[in-house]
């Protein structure tokens, strides 16, 4: 069977132990890394790629440290090239999943082969072969079909006599399965019955288990490949949205700033050092450098292990001299963060600051002018002219996603995608780079903490403790800091979250893109030496000459105000109000919103990166009962749209 799938569709969300569907109607389950880079010789065998595999490679150092994987490739594209045949007829193999198919006239249930390519024909006025509706799952990743004959108690050797009868009712008693030969007979009532803990999420009673069914620890994306596993078995249709959570984490490649970050610290030891650089700054008037280096060097010397170079040190030393302090917008943190905040705090230093033409070609930052009618709430608009994303795929989950999606890295994602990992040396992730465009926008933290003081009544009472738990506990927000798991950083977290998605929403009517176009990367912290409140918003294609332009331009002070005001007082007021707007003390699958339903702030669950959690519109506007409790409150008195 040959289908066509876009390639970034293989990091999400058709990636690996996923099931996809082709163009007639078959369900097939991407292969695991092992059966990528594959073409068929003379004789029809599957033979590996070995070249295109070394010619595929993304570089991404800051996720391959942050993931512990020397290497990621991009998915291999299905071409011809004379050029280069080994870079030809390249494919990515997928095998027929759910394996068994039923009758569509007689009911009968057949099992096939995963490389079953073509079905048994049958003759005319027989039915079609379909694929059956169910199949198995279990939390520790592990799939199979449906285990028809152990749920009705049929130890007859063969299959010959299994019917699946659909009489098309309301609920799975009009689903029965039977055998011909033994005449034992069984509905699907009660099959997919699943109880999970409250807190935890985790699965601890099945329909399957109950009927004395455990997890046969198949993983068919890797062949007949199965494990031993005591996890419960879950019965679910192979079209649910929760048997399979692609485990993707980006990165926005950020240029190489060491050289301006020395220069800086250089500076801050040689700023007390008043005397000693008067005299630096004599010998270099009466250009006796090698004699002002030396004394530069004595200086620096213990405060370094490895001296930089004498031309940085010039540099640095000239410029302070001047009364030119360097600078990279960076703030260090006083508290610990977690691996996942550090990789964004890296982000946000370089986003908020200027990156020029001549720095990076791939990264291009530009400051634009804050509004005067904003600069009581927002303390940066960065137009972001140029930008990559490098996006990878790390594993999957099903039915239940782990707290910490890193931990087990990389061991849990080699085991799982391949059916024979490689050495350490020669790991690899599938990855993909896109090139884009985006506004970046920080909060004035004068304005945040002014605004937490104010209506710190309000928001308490808003935002009880077990609000902010759920919050905290949620894997796809950025986490607090480890003392953090305050009202204050939930206030913090959803104002941030949900102004971005204020504004998609508004973007999506004067940019040229739709919301599904566009992308968030949100930067929250409550750290006291180093706090961050701020976000991106981005389009990313994966054409190299990225997009083109029509959100940048909306960063212009002219054209960002009025986008602004008419975005908030949208949110102002949502059709569902005051429904919308009322506490009930948590909306949405994990209870983490307050205010939002998608006649206001959700979004397509391609732009938001939490999946639509941690939002609250009244952080913004307020509400009906509390107008003046947002943070943008003062923003729409008086404006209409």
């Amino acid at each position: 069977m040959a289908s066509e799938i876009r390639l970034g569709q293989l990091i999400a969300p058709f990636g690996p132990g996923s099931i996809y569907t082709d163009k007639n109607g078959v369900p097939n389950i991407i292969c695991g890394l092992d059966f990528w880079y594959r073409k068929t010789d003379e004789r029809g065998q599957w033979q590996m790629g070995e070249t295109a595999l070394r010619k595929h490679v993304v570089d991404e150092p800051r996720l391959s440290a942050l993931l512990n994987v020397p290497q990621f490739r991009q998915p291999p594209q299905y071409c011809s090239d004379d050029q280069n045949p080994d870079l030809s007829y390249l494919q990515v193999q997928a095998h027929r999943f759910p394996t068994w198919y039923v009758n569509s006239t007689s009911g009968k249930l057949r099992r096939f082969s995963l490389n079953t390519e073509k079905l048994a024909p049958l003759e005319k006025g027989q039915g079609r072969w379909r694929p059956v509706r169910f199949i198995s799952v279990c939390a520790h990743g592990h799939i199979t079909d449906f285990p028809w004959k152990q749920w009705f108690g049929c130890v007859c050797p063969g299959d010959e006599g299994l019917v699946l009868n659909d009489s098309g009712g309301p609920d799975l008693r009009s689903v029965k399965v039977s055998c011909k030969t033994c005449m034992k007979s069984k509905t699907l009532l009660g099959a997919m019955f699943m109880e999970r803990d409250p807190v935890t999420y985790t699965i601890t009673a099945s329909g399957l288990r109950d009927a004395g069914i455990t997890c046969g620890g198949d993983r068919p994306w890797l062949g007949r490949a199965a494990e031993t596993c005591t996890e419960h078995p879950v019965a679910v249709l192979i079209n649910q949205s929760n048997i399979y959570f692609g485990k993707t984490i980006s990165s926005i490649y950020l240029p190489d700033l060491a050289s301006q970050r020395e220069i800086v610290d250089m500076q801050e030891i040689l700023r007390q050092q008043d005397l000693d650089l008067t005299t630096v700054k004599i010998f270099l008037n009466m250009e006796r450098r090698p004699k002002a280096l030396e004394m530069l060097r004595e200086i620096l010397k213990p405060h370094y292990t490895v001296l930089p170079e004498d031309d940085a040190i010039l540099k640095a030393f000239e410029s302070l001299s001047q009364g030119i302090t360097a600078t990279t917008g960076t703030l260090q943190p006083v508290s610990h963060e977690s691996e996942s905040l550090m990789f964004r705090r890296a982000e946000y230093n370089v986003l908020r600051s200027e990156v020029g033409p001549g720095k990076s070609s791939e990264l291009r930052v530009i400051p634009s002018l804050v509004p005067a009618a904003f600069t009581s709430w927002l303390g940066t608009v960065n137009l972001v002219e140029r930008l990559r994303e490098t996006r990878v795929f790390y594993g999957f989950e099903r039915l239940v996603r782990s707290k910490d999606p890193l931990e087990g890295m990389p061991s849990s994602a080699m085991g799982q995608l391949f059916l024979h990992p490689p050495e350490p040396e020669y790991q690899w992730l599938p990855a993909i780079k896109n090139y884009g465009e985006g506004l970046f926008i920080e909060l004035r933290e004068e304005a945040i903490s002014d605004w937490l003081h104010r209506d710190a009544d309000w928001l308490q009472k808003r935002l009880d403790q077990g609000f902010v738990d759920r919050m905290a506990n949620e894997t796809w927000l950025l986490p607090p800091l480890s003392r953090g798991c305050t009202w204050e950083w939930a206030a913090r977290y959803l104002l941030v979250h949900t102004l971005a998605h204020i504004l998609i929403n508004q973007l999506v009517f004067e940019c040229g893109y739709s919301s599904a176009s566009l992308k968030e990367r949100i930067f929250v912290s409550n750290d006291d030496g180093a706090p961050m409140a701020s976000f991106l918003i981005y389009t990313a294609a994966g054409d190299s000459e990225g997009s083109l332009g029509g959100l940048v331009r909306l960063g212009r002070p002219e054209l960002f105000e009025p986008m602004v005001r008419r975005a908030v007082s949208r949110a102002s007021w949502c059709s569902a109000d005051p429904v919308c707007s009322e506490d009930l003390g948590g909306n949405g699958s994990r209870r983490v919103n307050k205010a939002a339903c998608h006649a206001c702030v959700l979004l397509p669950e391609t732009a938001c990166e939490t999946i639509n959690n941690g939002l609250d519109r009244a952080t913004v506007v307020g509400t009906p009962e509390a107008p003046q409790a947002g943070f943008l409150s003062g923003l729409i008195q008086g404006f209409a749209i």
